[in-house]
């Protein structure tokens, strides 16, 4: 299969109610289109010579919030899996991503709010392989339920 755009085909439809292209300021773009009856989404990505990139399929809960995704590249392997945390209020808390062959956990992005609501830049963390002896003391916030489990793959 060719994952290049033909030179001169745009295949995009813009301004419709189930999907949206972006265009980047370094050229590439990435169109999104909501599946499977609006209950997921999918982003495909290409680069500025209109090679494909990356696809990541979004699947939302029973309130249309994000609850997980899958990262593809654009050869079609699996890069990553990311779950998303919400408190009380419906406030996205935490991301966590996992390596999708390791099924290790390798970064997190945590969110607070302010008291009007708004939140806040998330603060990163990327973890690496701990040193024999090293201290870990972080808790996840996201739902405990395995990441890898089949119903997080179906939206």
């Amino acid at each position: 299969m060719n994952s290049s755009l033909a030179d001169n085909q745009e295949i995009f439809k813009t301004n419709t109610s189930s999907s949206r292209l972006v265009k980047h300021e370094d050229g590439s773009r990435s169109y999104f289109e909501k599946t499977n009856e609006g209950k997921g989404m999918r982003k495909t990505t290409y680069n500025t010579k209109n090679v494909l990139v990356s696809v990541t399929l979004y699947f939302r809960g029973s309130h249309h919030e994000l609850r997980a995704c899958l990262i593809y590249d654009g050869n079609k392997n699996e890069l990553f899996y990311v779950r998303y945390g919400y408190d009380k209020d419906a406030n996205l808390r935490e991301e966590q991503m996992f390596d999708f062959k390791t099924k290790e956990l390798v970064r997190r992005f945590i969110y607070t709010y302010d008291a009007q609501g708004n939140r806040s830049k998330p603060v990163c963390i990327t973890f690496v392989k701990p040193r024999e002896g090293t201290e870990q003391h972080a808790q996840p916030t996201a739902p405990e339920k395995d990441p890898f489990a089949d119903d997080f793959r179906k939206p």
